[in-house]
């Protein structure tokens, strides 16, 4: 059987909600957080936001506005939104990656393990799952890439 991309981005993004739920009951059963701090911060400046406050309000929030305005949903719809969407961004890495590699005419194989080694990297798919914004950033500068190379 020939794995497939769309096989590894659905396979890689059941994966990363299983995990969020996962540290959803880390976090309420064990002493040790599975989410990252700085989503707590991200969390109360989106609060902070939907109520009509600065996201500044919170003592510790040092990034920009707009990014609890993308956790906005985290106050209405449900805690863990930015977790799902940084997760989201994640997976838009690995077709980004798969994007750029076509257009330098790599061929199938070596294409499909580089999108791999990203999606089922330890250390890639923990970040966004526990909640830290750098997969959106990573998303951006591959887009960015894209754009200049078309």
């Amino acid at each position: 059987m020939m794995i497939t991309f769309h096989f590894l981005l659905i396979f890689s993004a059941i994966f990363r909600v299983l995990i969020i739920v996962y540290g959803e009951w880390q976090d309420g059963h064990m002493e040790v957080r599975y989410t990252d701090v700085d989503y707590l911060v991200f969390s109360d400046a989106a609060m902070l936001m939907s109520s009509g406050a600065s996201p500044y309000n919170r003592a510790t929030y040092r990034y920009s506005p707009l990014l609890a305005f993308l956790l906005l949903p985290n106050a209405s719809l449900h805690p863990s939104w930015g977790k799902f969407l940084f997760s989201a961004s994640d997976l838009l890495v690995g077709i980004f990656i798969r994007d750029i590699l076509k257009m330098l005419e790599v061929s199938d194989m070596p294409s499909l393990f580089s999108v791999m080694v990203w999606l089922f990297n330890p250390f890639t798919f923990t970040i966004g799952t526990r909640g830290n914004c750098e997969p959106i950033v990573c998303a951006a500068i591959l887009w960015i890439i894209i754009s200049i190379m078309k």
